[in-house]
């Protein structure tokens, strides 16, 4: 009588031990779930809000630019991107540096971005926030062409060390996560552009995909830095 006892005992305590484990369990997955329900939530947010909440206080380009004219890296703010061109906007009168960088070791000619000058900055204004509505690209862009990039040296060498010197200028921007806009051509197994994704921190964006996008759509940095180290 006395075994029996134990036994239900034993076997009452094992099914008090399996439902406490069974509510913790529970527990721990429904915590994960509403983790993973706000980390979705909040780049949902993120991604829908950029397009078009903007944090600078001013929709305008500026630019400031160090190096020599052969050897020069610019910091552009609110630098725009449609139809396969980047496009500054300014008012009239504006002061703005001499701003053609090089953006590929082996292309011999600068690139500058286009302009488009307002009568002032109202009208700038009111084109971003109710004509073109651009979608935002947030914190900083490394922009660079690569040539060959297949090969690591070539790709670590010739691309990314330039352009990570110049971002190096501006620093201390080069010590947070960065996004790679990458002009390169099309590869199915560069491995060379997961190193460039997992260096900067925020991925890569290919320069073609991008003009495929722009197609009558407009984009904005809001920081984007190029040029030669």
């Amino acid at each position: 009588m006395s075994t029996a006892l134990n036994v239900m005992k034993t076997r009452s305590n094992e099914q008090h031990y399996i439902n406490a484990t069974n509510i913790q369990n529970n527990s721990i997955a429904t915590t994960s779930k509403k983790h993973l329900l706000l980390e979705i939530t909040k780049h949902t947010l993120s991604f829908t809000y950029s397009k078009f909440i903007h944090q600078n206080k001013t929709l305008e380009t500026t630019i400031q630019c160090i190096g020599s004219l052969y050897n020069q890296s610019c910091l552009y703010h609110n630098l725009y991107y449609v139809d396969s061109a980047f496009m500054i906007l300014t008012v009239k009168g504006q002061h703005l540096p001499s701003y053609s960088v090089r953006t590929d070791a082996f292309v011999l000619w600068p690139t500058t971005p286009n302009k488009r000058v307002f009568d002032s900055y109202s009208d700038l204004e009111k084109f971003v926030r109710t004509v073109i509505d651009p979608r935002i690209i947030p914190s900083v862009t490394l922009h660079f062409g690569q040539p060959w990039h297949f090969n690591i040296g070539h790709a670590l060498f010739d691309g990314l060390y330039p352009a990570y010197v110049a971002l190096i200028r501006f620093s201390p921007r080069h010590l947070h996560p960065f996004r790679i806009l990458a002009g390169v051509d099309d590869c199915n197994d560069c491995w060379s552009e997961d190193i460039y994704s997992r260096f900067g921190g925020l991925g890569i964006l290919k320069e073609s995909v991008l003009n495929k996008m722009s197609k009558g759509n407009w984009f904005m940095f809001e920081e984007l830095v190029m040029g030669s180290g």
